[in-house]
């Protein structure tokens, strides 16, 4: 580790007393802060984080009256301020006194604005806090590192009209001359990018008490009615959790703060949690099934986070990864255990794919690495960290079994609870509770990039099991892990295990058809000899439907790299015709998508025809006010993947009806709504003026991400130049900008003359996003296969580089590539392959 970047040891934080005295419409605050430090080694020089404040005055004072005056030295490269003392302070205890003022910045982290319109389209100003990873030091000077952990005595003084809202519960209030000063109880101990602070003209919302905690949701004015049903999530899960860890939840009280410009999805900031507005506040009534499912997930996510990584912290940022990952976890434990009926083991298959999709690149990394600045702590926030990290805790949570996984984490939790720990503390501890060793296990996983695809083969009356680094555009090399075979014989139905630590191994097993992957949670990919997967395709039906979706996805991945041939792929596929579990459909629509986008013949046309079909008239086309959720999802996708594919007028035509009659915005079924909205879109007629118009419009947070979530898709010819016209003018909200740019490269109608546009205006788009949230804009970039497209963008971001984002580009460059790979080697395989059910 290189220690530049980390502060000097010199003194240790223990309790900051903050007071912010805040003037919301200047967009400034002046600040007063005590911080109770323990001098370790005598010094005259002090280093501390802060990056924007004007420090008016600090000096610093002991028990025994000494007063020692000190000057600033200012580090804006380090992020850091040097105080110089006049005298030599001693070890031991002291307070540090700073006074100091700054701005309330317009960069959606660090202590910033944020607006939304009212009844009369009048902008009203909030301040709200974003300070994970390195933020904190934007708001107030402090030891802004994870390790540091302290208590945390915060004071706001505001106009008297304006809420004020902190990590904990109020501890008393005084006004004078119609300023309001809020002083609330003091924090646990934590570090510093847990603590928040949120001012403005908001509405507080109690919702009720769980087992043990008040819990309330902030938002802006006249929605009081649309938070039912996130409060009552909340509810639930906190009561959950508490049972799970077995530790009560640690703050005085629980807001749920739903913020109009948000970069993230949410912040698990203790006691005072920040989201995005569609995730609090729903209109239950039309709500769609992935709303409901996605508020109750991210909710979970977030109050996961109270005990691990809240109350016991990572001490780098290095081991961000296993407090995301752990909580990506958790939230499907959490919303399986309170609503069943989102079935999010399901959905985390989906995760799993992500996480296969950048690992299999050889500029992924190790889910665990070295941290040496805040720009690779930003990097950190990723598919490797959430998806993959999570679904390689749930791999070896079935393994070793969840009751004896529950029972390490809960030993964790105690052990080390207001403290700071390493990933190898929990890894420990889940050897302890369980009979493998996973300390030597798990590194395999995290400690290097990458994950094998593992093959199974007769071999005399055994069978041999051989592994190798799976990579995205076929070669390999010599890594090897430590992989858990979970198995189950099909024809008998005997399981076992077996941990795989060398190249190749033979094993024994009572039956003749092997399925490796049995509950399909493994991070590998399976690959059978053509005699096995021939076997495995007559026992399809004794595959459960994670087994599915993971012999379909495997047999993909092994598809792209020639390792399983399109005769037998497709002979799996068929297999799928009358398959109705969403999660399933999602995959199986990407993989039609692919091949259209390599060869979309009308023959390739006509078998998605004949495969999709069916299943839309079983479920029904028109729009039925008696629906089902689950249903209905998985229509809204079947519809979608056929009209996109098929290209069917008379098929888009009926839906670009109902839009441009407006019929759809009375309809209760949300999925039904989005589906006309996509679906309409693709009609080059209905001109994206309207659909601009109709989000600039939007009566609710809900109905405007609809809009803002399908506009990159449509067809108009002339969408791209008025949708970045729409995030110049700010129309569209600049934390939305990456995604909606990322959407309309991946739109192949316009993807092109959207490229056009993108550059042309790079610079001014660049001004009005979050420069930590652009490389976002990448993300469209593995869904590429146009050759001349792909040239053209590799030319431009190598002269035009994304801020702090030289790995991701690495990553979505190499998979584009590998895509113009893929399309070329099979391009003559689907040409010559006769397309039937």
């Amino acid at each position: 580790m290189n220690e530049n970047i980390r502060l000097p040891k010199t003194a240790v934080p223990n309790r900051y007393e903050i007071n912010l005295d805040i003037n919301l419409y200047q967009f400034n605050y002046r600040g007063k802060e005590i911080v109770f430090l323990e001098v370790v080694d005598e010094t005259k020089e002090l280093q501390l984080h802060a990056l924007g404040i004007d420090i008016k005055s600090v000096f610093i004072e002991n028990d025994s009256g000494e007063h020692i005056d000190a000057s600033v030295d200012y580090l804006p490269e380090e992020e850091r301020i040097s105080l110089i003392f006049e005298n030599e302070i001693t070890k031991g205890d002291w307070q540090l006194y700073l006074e100091f003022e700054a701005e309330i910045v317009d960069e959606l982290r660090g202590f910033y604005r944020s607006s939304f319109k009212d009844k009369d389209d009048k902008d009203v100003w909030i301040a709200t806090t974003q300070f994970e990873p390195t933020a904190a030091r934007m708001a107030f000077p402090c030891w802004d590192e994870p390790e540091f952990k302290a208590v945390f005595s915060i004071s706001l003084t505001t106009d008297s009209e304006l809420i004020r809202i902190s990590n904990e519960k109020v501890l008393s209030e005084s006004s004078e001359n119609n300023r309001t000063t809020t002083k609330f109880v003091d924090s646990m101990r934590m570090s510093t990018y847990l603590v928040a602070f949120v001012i403005g003209p908001l509405e507080v919302t109690k919702i009720g008490k769980s087992e043990t905690t008040e819990v309330g949701i902030v938002h802006r004015p006249g929605f009081s009615d649309q938070t039912a049903y996130a409060g009552a999530a909340a509810i639930k899960i906190l009561d959950f959790f508490e049972e799970y860890y077995g530790i009560n939840y640690p703050g005085s009280k629980l807001d749920l703060i739903a913020v109009p410009d948000f970069a993230m999805g949410a912040m698990e900031n203790v006691g005072a949690v920040t989201f995005r507005e569609t995730l609090l506040l729903i209109d239950v009534e039309k709500a769609t099934r992935s709303e409901l499912s996605r508020s109750v997930s991210v909710i979970a996510h977030e109050l996961a986070h109270m005990w691990f990584g809240d109350l016991v912290t990572m001490n780098w940022w290095d081991g961000i990864w296993l407090n995301e990952a752990f909580a990506s976890l958790m939230e499907v434990i959490a919303s399986e255990a309170t609503y069943p009926e989102f079935k999010l083991w399901n959905e985390m298959n989906q995760d799993r794919s992500r996480g296969f999709g950048v690992d299999s690149l050889k500029s992924s990394r190790p889910v665990e690495f070295e941290v040496k600045s805040p720009e690779e702590a930003e990097e950190m926030f990723d598919v490797l960290t959430y998806q993959k990290g999570s679904t390689v805790l749930r791999m070896f949570e079935t393994f070793i079994g969840e009751e004896n996984f529950k029972e390490g984490v809960r030993s964790y939790l105690k052990k080390y609870e207001y403290k700071n720990t390493h990933s190898s503390d929990l890894w420990n501890e889940l050897t302890n509770s369980s009979s493998y060793n996973l300390s030597d296990i798990l590194p395999t996983w995290i400690k290097q990039e990458g994950y094998p695809i593992v093959k199974i083969e007769k071999e005399g009356n055994n069978f041999k099991v051989s592994q190798k680094k799976y990579l995205i555009d076929g070669d390999t090399d010599d890594s090897l892990w430590s992989v858990p075979l979970n198995i189950r014989c099909l024809d008998s139905g005997v399981t076992s295990k077996e941990v795989i630590t060398s190249k190749s191994h033979v094993i024994e097993v009572d039956g003749e058809v092997p399925f490796i992957n049995n509950g399909g949670w493994s991070f590998f990919h399976s690959s059978y000899s053509e005699e096995l997967f021939e076997m495995i395709i007559s026992n399809f039906e004794k595959l459960d439907v994670n087994e599915k979706y993971r012999i379909l996805e495997d047999s993909w991945m092994a598809l792209r790299t020639g390792e399983l041939s399109l005769k037998l792929f497709m002979k799996l596929l068929n297999l799928y015709a009358n398959e109705e579990e969403i999660n399933i459909w999602s995959y199986i629509s990407s993989i039609f998508s692919t091949f259209a986008k390599i060869d979309n013949r009308e023959e390739f046309k006509n078998y998605v025809k004949e495969f999709i079909y069916p299943l839309i008239e079983r479920l029904g086309l028109n729009y039925n006010s008696e629906f089902n959720q689950e249903e209905s999802q998985l229509k809204s996708l079947l519809c979608g993947t056929y009209a996109n594919i098929t290209e069917d007028s008379n098929f888009i035509n009926h839906f670009s009806d109902q839009f441009n009659s407006n019929s759809y915005e009375d309809y209760v079924d949300g999925n039904y709504f989005n589906l006309v909205l996509y679906i309409a879109g693709m009609n080059k007629e209905n001109l994206s003026d309207k659909y601009i118009e109709k989000l600039k419009n939007a009566k609710s947070p809900q109905i405007e991400a609809r809009y803002r979530n399908v506009i990159g898709t449509l067809s108009d010819p002339n969408a791209p130049k008025k949708v970045i016209n729409a995030i110049l003018d700010q129309s569209i909200r600049g934390a939305d900008a990456p995604y909606i740019i990322a959407t309309l490269l991946s739109n192949t109608k316009n993807a092109s003359v959207a490229f056009q546009e993108i550059k042309n205006n790079w610079s001014n788009l660049l001004n009005v996003m979050p420069g930590w949230t652009s490389s976002r804009i990448l993300d469209s970039l593995s869904s590429i296969y146009d050759e001349s497209l792909s040239l053209e963008i590799k030319k431009f971001i190598k002269d035009n580089p994304l801020p702090s984002a030289d790995k991701i580009t690495k990553q979505k460059i190499e998979r584009m590539d590998a895509n113009i790979k893929f399309k070329n080697s099979i391009k003559e395989d689907l040409n010559n392959t006769k397309f039937k059910l």
